[in-house]
């Protein structure tokens, strides 16, 4: 090996960067130290294409094809990204790059692939904050829209009308303050989620809050708060909350390690089977990180949620 080329796989080895060579007639392929490790494989596995293929996720196969079979006919450049699996469980993302080149008038692919899971993986985390973000902002406008109604219904005067609206918007402030707290020091009391969270839609509508004294550390109060918010604005779009003269029932009880949350709602429509969208999404993931449990039934005119929370995962009784 020349100076050169040793100078050149010492760089791309600092830079986390695997060459390959893959003759497509042969199916044979040469990989570097560096691309063995990347897929976890021995060198005598890496002299076959199907060994490596074997172990891309097969929801990456059939674009990685295409991706291969564009190369030889058109003579596109490959980039392309997919999943590979660990010998430790799971699978890491990798980036391909390479292109066409002829030695001795044979197709051969060339190219270099390096580790992208990390980036991958914050960039999912960005799109899952963004879509909550939106979905935030849709909840919001829902409240709103019951806030001016319910506003509009009760007030007699303008100015009646703008103070009943100042008010409310305040609480909405308050409801949001809550998923942005960071001191970890001071618990909330479940009464004063419930309590802020409710206050910016409710109205005329008979409301009951009743239960033992039970304090939310606030690592997990953004879950918790979701969770509530999401029914909150099902209930001003489809429920209680969107009549004066709705009926909700809040009863919670803390006992064995436990902490059991009834919502029971009067509503004269409900769907038996409701559109999975991201509310729903939502809450399951905020359910399975409070370790929660949660149950959905409808009789008799009444809409029931049956959610129970466990002491042990940082939930406080006093």
């Amino acid at each position: 090996m020349s100076v050169h080329e040793e100078s050149l796989d010492l760089a791309l080895d600092f830079a986390g960067l695997g060459r390959w060579e893959y003759d497509p007639a042969t199916k044979k392929q040469v990989l570097d130290r560096r691309c063995r490790m990347l897929f976890e494989v021995s060198e005598a596995e890496a002299r076959e294409f199907d060994n490596t293929f074997a172990l891309v996720h097969p929801d990456d196969q059939e674009d990685l094809k295409r991706g291969v079979a564009a190369i030889l006919t058109e003579g596109q450049e490959f980039h392309h990204r997919f999943r590979v699996r660990r010998k430790a469980g799971g699978y890491k993302w990798l980036r391909g790059m390479g292109r066409l080149v002829h030695n001795g008038g044979r197709p051969k692919l060339i190219g270099v692939t390096l580790d992208v899971t990390v980036e991958e993986e914050l960039l999912r985390e960005r799109e899952l904050h963004l879509a909550e973000m939106n979905h935030r902002i849709k909840n919001m406008f829902a409240i709103v829209s019951a806030m001016i109604s319910s506003a509009n219904r009760e007030s007699e005067t303008r100015e009646d009308m703008v103070s009943n609206l100042r008010g409310r918007v305040s609480a909405l402030d308050r409801a949001h303050s809550l998923m942005l707290r960071t001191d970890v020091t001071q618990p909330v009391g479940l009464r004063q989620v419930l309590e802020c969270i409710l206050a910016p839609a409710r109205g005329g509508q008979e409301i009951t809050l009743e239960g033992d004294d039970v304090m939310i550390p606030t690592r997990l109060l953004i879950p918790l708060v979701l969770i509530v918010h999401e029914w909150v604005t099902n209930s001003a779009k489809y429920g209680a909350l969107r009549a004066d003269d709705g009926v909700i029932e809040v009863r919670w009880s803390s006992d064995g390690g436990f902490v059991r949350v009834i919502w029971r709602e009067k509503v004269e429509v409900h769907d038996p089977n409701p559109e999975p969208g991201f509310g729903s999404r939502l809450i399951q993931a905020s359910l399975l990180q409070l370790g929660a449990e949660k149950t959905r039934n409808y009789a008799d005119g009444w809409l029931t949620i049956d959610m129970t929370l466990p002491l042990c995962e940082g939930v406080e009784a006093v």
